[in-house]
């Protein structure tokens, strides 16, 4: 099943579908026509294309060349190779071969990096529905992201990364949101929160986003965006994300570059990180608890690692705090979250420490991806007690939540994974099915970095990535792997490769072609120089009518000769036009043998009256010959 995600329901979807495939093709290949004719060989074909092209084309990205070489082989030998006189399969053979060395040659030369006539974009242009735009604040109820597979973005970067939409800062006290505040202009004005990182040169990148079939407001980019070369792009917001300015959003057609930065430090990096936070982190260790709707409640700032005071109670309006918040914390429906942030920390000793803890909580086999939770996980504390079923939302709402109670300065960030790299174009190519959202945690020195506890293997985004390239660790997750190690870039291996020059190419591909039509020419005057060798021509066609009249339950009976035989098939005409073609080139000493249309008449009244097992024991009877 070309289907590699956890999904069951798809797996079967899959399989039947393919069995009916099977079926159909099966049908239509036996399907009897007339008296003497079976089957309806240019439908079942058809079939059997779709059937191989659909999965290839939809999962498997290398070999195209050769997988679609193979595939014309299949089809000529399926249409012709009945037809095919036996004295001719070495010529044929090497013909057929010269054609598919000289079209893997000349493959390369007529690829190009846009279609020759783009189906994609005229279908876009023509649909009333042109391009796809989403929602990223949380809900929590059944997932109603587009999921149809349409590619929305085109990345070139060095390395892969999170494309980042949007920055999710505020919990309300159900769901996370992008902040209905600005964070103070005191407390913000921070000149480069980058420029000081450990390793900011290593991790600095420039990306190159080119827009196909999506609208959005925000720009997409990754990580921290320190600039980006847009005309109508505003400043860069307090939460890190650029909007596209002048009210009009971006959409296809449209393309930018920006430099972001995209850390990616080893997990002893992390453990040694320290827990000196600036003061202008503060507001993302701020919770606000559950109240009736429509009336504020209260905002909770929790203490940083370390500091072992209670929550306190915080205003936008009035600086410091307003006492301690313990109590209201217990109280409300978030004090179970507390009670289990503060048993992941016991035993912590640092905060990546931590952070691994409430990863390995929500990986455990108790907790299922599914896209239609059930109603009690339409709250972060019912999907992690009670529900346990959820998708990236509760998954990255969850853990945001616990890392901020644990006193870890933390958000929610939503866009796309990485999407499946374009080995040729060297890009990344991001569909709708890449939608998601994460967590990223602020590490002193090395700033925002990238987690997501949501299952790696989760459908169908598992997909894109998986034809790709194959699995690796998740782009921009720091996993824990060990002192020292570094997490290994899934692009690894992806080794670029030089093509020759299109005159290069098309030299090869003509000397292949001279080469082999040369041994074409040699075997065809070999062929003509051999004698002939006809007086034992009919006996591997007797004993293959013997053979065929014992599989399908007709004999041969004592007594029973080819006069015999042949009137006993009267009814059909080709059938007995096999069998005097057999005798006379027996007894006449005739070049000619049966025809392939005389052929499928015998098989055809073989199958006479014996329904449609009869007719697949015909074929094993008679198959099409070699």
């Amino acid at each position: 099943v070309p289907y590699r995600g956890l999904d069951e329901w798809t797996r079967t979807v899959l399989a039947a579908g393919g069995t009916v495939l099977v079926v159909l093709a099966a049908g239509l290949a036996f399907w009897p026509r007339s008296k003497d004719r079976t089957g309806y060989r240019a439908g079942a074909l058809l079939v059997l294309v779709v059937l191989y092209v659909v999965p290839t084309v939809a999962l498997l990205f290398e070999g195209e060349f050769a997988r679609g070489a193979l595939l014309m082989l299949l089809v000529v030998a399926f249409l012709r190779l009945e037809r095919l006189r036996r004295r001719d399969a070495g010529p044929a053979g090497t013909l057929a071969l010269a054609v598919v060395v000289l079209g893997l040659l000349m493959a390369p030369v007529l690829d190009r990096s846009t279609p020759w006539w783009d189906y994609e974009t005229w279908a876009l242009s023509a649909a009333s529905a042109k391009a796809t735009s989403f929602s990223w604040d949380h809900d929590y109820g059944p997932l109603n992201w587009p999921r149809d597979g349409r590619e929305l973005l085109r990345v070139k970067s060095q390395s892969s990364a999170y494309w980042k939409a949007e920055n999710l800062d505020f919990f309300d006290g159900t769901a996370w949101r992008r902040a209905p505040y600005a964070i103070p202009a005191s407390v913000a004005q921070v000149p480069d929160p980058v420029a000081d990182m450990r390793g900011a040169r290593r991790w600095n990148q420039r990306i190159r986003v080119s827009v196909r079939n999506l609208v959005s407001s925000q720009l997409i980019t990754a990580g921290t965006t320190r600039a980006v070369d847009y005309p109508r792009a505003a400043t860069l917001t307090s939460a890190g994300v650029t909007v596209a300015a002048g009210g009009r959003p971006i959409r296809r057609g449209d393309s930018y570059a920006a430099r972001v930065y995209t850390p990616d430090p080893t997990p002893a990096q992390l453990r040694v990180s320290g827990v000196a936070y600036d003061r202008w982190l503060d507001p993302y260790r701020l919770v606000r608890l559950p109240g009736p709707r429509g009336i504020n409640s209260e905002q909770v700032s929790f203490p940083a690692w370390g500091l072992p005071r209670e929550p306190q109670k915080v205003s936008q309006r009035f600086p410091g705090s307003l006492g301690d918040a313990g109590d209201e914390v217990a109280a409300s429906s978030l004090g179970r979250v507390r009670a289990l942030a503060l048993r992941l920390r016991l035993g912590a000793d640092n905060p990546y420490e931590y952070v691994r803890r409430v990863e390995q909580y929500l990986g455990q086999d108790a907790f299922t991806y599914t896209e239609s939770p059930p109603p009690s996980a339409v709250t972060l504390d019912g999907f992690l007690f009670d529900a346990r079923q959820g998708y990236c939302q509760q998954y990255s709402g969850a853990m945001a939540l616990l890392l901020r109670m644990g006193g870890i300065p933390a958000r929610v960030s939503a866009g796309f994974t990485s999407g499946s790299f374009d080995k040729k174009e060297r890009e990344w190519v991001v569909r709708d099915f890449d939608a998601h959202s994460w967590v990223e945690a602020w590490f002193p020195g090395y700033g925002w970095v990238t987690f997501d506890p949501t299952p790696s293997s989760a459908p169908p985004r598992s997909q894109a990535s998986a034809a790709a390239g194959g699995s690796g660790p998740v782009p921009g997750r720091t996993a824990d792997v060990g002192l020292g190690d570094r997490v290994s870039d899934p692009r690894s291996g992806l080794a670029a490769v030089e093509s020759s020059t299109p005159w290069t190419l098309i030299a090869l591909a003509a000397g292949a072609a001279a080469v082999l039509l040369a041994l074409v020419l040699i075997l065809v005057r070999r062929r003509r120089r051999r004698p002939a060798r006809q007086e034992a021509a009919w006996a591997p066609s007797l004993a293959e009518l013997e053979r065929a009249l014992r599989r399908s339950g007709r004999g041969p009976r004592a007594g029973m000769t080819l006069n015999s035989l042949e009137a006993a098939f009267s009814a059909s005409p080709k059938a007995a036009a096999y069998v005097r073609a057999l005798r006379e080139q027996r007894y006449r000493d005739v070049d000619r043998g049966p025809t392939p249309a005389q052929r499928r008449g015998l098989r055809a009244e073989l199958a006479r009256g014996s329904g449609f097992g009869g007719r697949l024991r015909a074929w094993w009877a008679l198959p099409p010959r070699i």
